[in-house]
């Protein structure tokens, strides 16, 4: 195989394909997210930890406070990621 021919192979395999593109797009707001629901999970932990702490001062069971605020927490990650996606997109 002369040097002309090997690279043209090499040109042909390293141009970026439309499935290729199409592919790491896809990976890409995958990867988005997940890192998002991960920030959504976080929330909701701080919101159990913050429900558990409000009930126990209050005086009612533990188990309400862990799930409400937990809750509440997931609500205002999921507004919050929809907030941010919206605006990562732009206006329609």
């Amino acid at each position: 195989m002369d040097a002309d021919r090997a690279d043209a192979i090499a040109r042909a395999f390293l141009q970026p394909t439309p499935e290729r593109k199409a592919n790491r797009e896809r990976q890409a707001r995958e990867d988005w997210h997940e890192r998002e629901k991960r920030k959504v999970a976080g929330l909701a932990l701080v919101g159990m930890a913050i429900g558990a702490a409000v009930t126990h001062q209050l005086g009612y069971r533990f188990t309400e406070g862990v799930i409400w605020g937990g809750l509440a927490g997931a609500a205002l990650g999921w507004l919050w990621i929809g907030w941010r996606a919206r605006r990562r997109v732009g206006p329609a």
